[in-house]
């Protein structure tokens, strides 16, 4: 019965069209998917962790819309793969996560690598179950559309051909037409956007399943628009609208002050950091799922297709903002980063810089966590949604290697860029050689300090010292060459500017030496 599972598994995947799983199989149940996927023409990528297996997989589904499969054995698997898994679910990426598992009927007897784990994942998914003997290929296709349902995110199955299993709810989305919203409601979102003079929109993630729309509309308004870290693209950042990123901390505060009403379109909560809500005007809420927070005073909510909903809220006459308002502040903002420049050595807005100037225009940017992301993200122009990918909700280190790895897969062919520090870099370096055995256009960037240069802002005495944010030095241009990528060390603009001008085709890294020291200006700039 457990090539009937495996067998099903692979015949959902290949008729969602996830083309791709990834994992780190055990024995038995695990290899017949292994098999299963490939008589299915499936390709499985073997990875060195299942944390990235997982990350790799959400982000595949994330781009392509269709949930892929993630693989871990029983025991130290399911639990190496939790935070991938987490990633998925608080980042709001599809993802099918499958584990084998002790047998029910074996249970009495073994004690060996089993624990429970349905109950381990239940707190990190949308849902967790067993996939057992009573109709897997429909189970698996329920898993699948569950997981890409609204809000997106992780499903389990725990793999057990000895028991009946458990079947998924249903994954009709919890949104609804403009039509079934409350009369009332829609009135009172027209009369707030009416009376208003200045009218900003903040888009967020739940607005990508309606980008074009959604574009559309605001640039018809002429709205200055601030977007959050997964929006970012839907409009143009460099128009005249796009007024840089919405994160609630101190950059784009003064321009949410100017507003007199806020318009929030797909804003999913679990996006803005936890500052204090600091702003009087009116929220009108969109959303394509109900969402509730004392985080967010909402006016009013409009729950459905947010393309609609702006559409049929929106006000017929134009604004007050000079029509190039967000420029000025996107603008005024990055000159307040760049305020805090480096006259000597190479610092992060450097890398950031020359990485830019040369990079071709349809790559796709993965970030880390840590420092170095406060110079990419605002710096960082985007003309299409998901080109630049970083994990913020769950904000996890370890993120950007495993991302690229699955961008180039999710888009093969086109480059890929990998924003990373040297402290999420050594989560994941071993998939260095996951990057040289695929042998993709990824171009691997370290900002490298030896250290956990945010962890050490953050510090204060009493707080462990350097011995709790140093690492000794290590290079990783060493390692990279070690396991197949053409690799190089650089420590000024001129030597980045010099390994940046080869080839974009083919897996490398770029080990930049950085000064960390303009660090706490971005931080006091962005974050306040």
């Amino acid at each position: 019965m457990s090539t009937d599972n495996a067998r099903a598994i692979a015949a959902g995947l290949r008729a969602a069209g996830a083309g791709v799983a990834f994992g780190v199989p055990g024995g038995g149940p695990n290899l017949d998917v292994v098999g299963a996927l490939d008589d299915a023409g499936l390709r499985f990528v073997l990875t060195h962790g299942e944390t990235a297996a997982a990350i790799m997989a959400a982000t595949f589904g994330h781009l392509t819309g269709r949930a892929a499969l993630a693989l871990a054995t029983r025991g130290p698997g399911a639990t190496s793969a939790v935070n991938g898994v987490a990633q998925a679910t608080l980042d709001r990426f599809p993802l099918l996560m499958v584990t084998d598992s002790v047998a029910a009927v074996d249970t009495a007897r073994i004690d060996h690598q089993r624990i429970d784990q349905r109950a381990l994942m239940i707190p990190i998914t949308k849902w967790s179950g067993s996939l057992g003997h009573d109709d897997p290929s429909g189970t698996v296709l329920d898993a699948l559309a569950l997981a890409v349902a609204a809000p997106a995110g992780a499903v389990h199955l725990d793999d057990d051909p000895s028991a009946p299993g458990d079947r998924p709810p249903p994954s009709t989305s919890r949104s609804t037409s403009p039509s079934s919203v409350a009369a009332a409601d829609v009135a009172l979102a027209r009369e707030l956007l009416d009376r208003a003079r200045r009218p900003i929109a903040i888009v967020g993630i739940g607005a990508l399943a309606d980008a074009a729309s959604v574009r559309a509309t605001l640039t018809r308004l002429g709205w200055p628009v601030l977007t959050t870290y997964q929006a970012t693209g839907l409009i143009d950042s460099e128009s005249d609208q796009g007024a840089g990123l919405f994160t609630n901390g101190a950059s784009e505060a003064p321009l949410l002050h100017e507003a007199d009403v806020i318009v929030t379109i797909g804003l999913d909560l679990v996006e803005p950091i936890p500052a204090r809500w600091r702003y009087d005007a009116p929220v009108v809420s969109l959303h394509t799922v109900p969402t509730t927070s004392a985080y967010l005073p909402v006016a009013v909510a409009l729950v459905g297709p947010v393309g609609e909903l702006l559409d049929a809220a929106a006000p017929k006459h134009g604004s007050d903002w000079p029509h190039d308002a967000g420029a000025l502040r996107r603008e005024r903002s990055r000159a307040a980063l760049r305020a805090g420049a480096l006259e000597h050595g190479l610092s992060p807005l450097d890398v950031v810089a020359e990485t830019r100037g040369l990079a071709p225009k349809d790559a796709t940017v993965t970030v880390d966590a840590g420092a170095h992301f406060l110079a990419v993200m605002p710096m960082w122009p985007t003309v299409r949604p998901r080109s630049l990918l970083i994990s913020n909700g769950l904000a996890t280190m370890g993120f950007a290697l495993p991302a690229a790895i699955a961008a180039a897969l999710a888009r093969p062919g086109a480059p890929v860029i990998c924003f990373v520090g040297d402290g999420g870099l050594g989560m994941t370096l071993a998939e260095l050689e996951t990057l040289a055995r695929l042998d993709l256009p990824v171009t691997v960037v370290v900002f490298d300090d030896a250290a956990l240069s945010l962890i050490r802002i953050k510090q204060r005495a009493g707080h462990g010292g350097e011995k709790a944010v140093g690492y000794g030095p290590i290079d990783f241009a060493a390692v990279a060459r070690a396991v197949g990528l053409d690799a190089v060390t650089v420590d000024d603009s001129a030597a980045l500017r010099r390994a940046l001008q080869s080839t974009w085709s083919r897996p490398r890294l770029i080990d930049a030496h950085i000064d960390p020291s303009s660090y706490a200006h971005l931080i006091a700039v962005t974050r306040g």
